[in-house]
């Protein structure tokens, strides 16, 4: 019981962070289309980005984990 709801509550978090996150579409679009782009750049996340894909990584595993916890159990 306390599983499913921690299992849903981390759900929650994680779909709101995700929708938080910037889209990173535009590379793919000027892949696409033949712009010049930098594309294969290496761009390191500054800032809040890098908060809120570390914090997209804990909850994934998180969600993971509980997952199977549930299902073991």
């Amino acid at each position: 019981m306390l599983l499913n709801v921690l299992l849903m509550i981390v759900s929650i978090a994680l779909i709101i962070v995700c929708l938080l996150q910037g889209g990173k579409s535009e590379g793919i679009v000027n892949a696409l289309t033949g712009q010049s782009s930098n594309l294969f750049a290496q761009q390191k996340e500054r800032g809040a980005e890098l908060i809120l894909t570390r914090i997209t990584t804990g909850l994934a595993i998180a969600f993971f984990v509980i997952a199977i916890l549930i299902r073991m159990g």
